[in-house]
């Protein structure tokens, strides 16, 4: 069961037999409930946190104390990596977004399955690059892109990585809170909200418990007051 698991962790899934048996010792477990915060940011980072399933809220504060939310992540990502390469206090906040399971490494551990795996350091440093590449492209949308232009891209962005699609629609599952995708985009619930609403009476959008339905066809002309 464990070995299904740890699958589910993108830079785990090709892990060879002999691998995955130098990483099970330092496999630790845990399942922690919705709303839970796991860290602060300037805490001192102690452990690696990968998702095998559930969702976790990466956010932070700006200087005029507004809660700025950088990352969503889900089932086979990873976080706390970069406190435990640099040593550093933790850059940002961590909380579950509902009931989740974790894969969690302690610092020492981390560090002795990097060196007996070279091939997870590897996907680590470009899963890294990846995110980088990603928060370089939220500033540059902050100062170029106005706000019904950053929720398409961040609709569309859902629809690459969680979409299916079902008819005439491509459906985005899970609780998609208001306020987590303004803390997002840099805008405000209520802002997310009437144009949620306007696309919807258009016809673009179908917002259900749970999930989301989105207009194959659409997604292009949502940005049409």
């Amino acid at each position: 069961m464990i070995q299904h698991e740890i699958k589910k962790i993108g830079i785990f899934s090709e892990l060879t037999p002999d691998e995955f048996a130098r990483l099970l010792p330092y496999i630790r477990e845990q399942h922690i409930p919705k709303a839970t915060e796991l860290f602060h940011q300037d805490d001192p980072g102690d452990a690696m946190y990968l998702i095998t399933r559930g969702g976790v809220r990466i956010y932070r504060y700006s200087s005029a104390g507004r809660e700025i939310t950088l990352a969503l992540l889900r089932t086979g990502q990873f976080f706390g990596e970069m406190s435990l390469l640099d040593g550093m206090p933790r850059s940002a906040n961590a909380m579950t977004t509902e009931n989740t399971d974790f894969i969690i490494l302690k610092r020492n551990d981390f560090l002795n399955v990097l060196k007996s795996s070279p091939g997870i350091a590897i996907k680590i440093l470009k899963d890294m690059s990846v995110r980088v590449r990603e928060a370089d492209a939220m500033i540059e949308d902050l100062a170029l892109l106005n706000v019904y232009e950053r929720l398409i891209k961040y609709i569309n962005g859902l629809i690459k990585t969680e979409g299916k699609k079902e008819g005439y629609y491509t459906v985005i599952t899970g609780n998609i809170k208001r306020q987590d995708i303004a803390n997002a985009i840099g805008s405000t619930r209520e802002t997310v909200s009437r144009i949620f609403s306007a696309w919807q009476k258009k016809g673009y959008i179908k917002i259900l418990p749970s999930r989301m339905l989105v207009y194959r066809d659409m997604s292009m002309n949502m940005g049409k007051k």
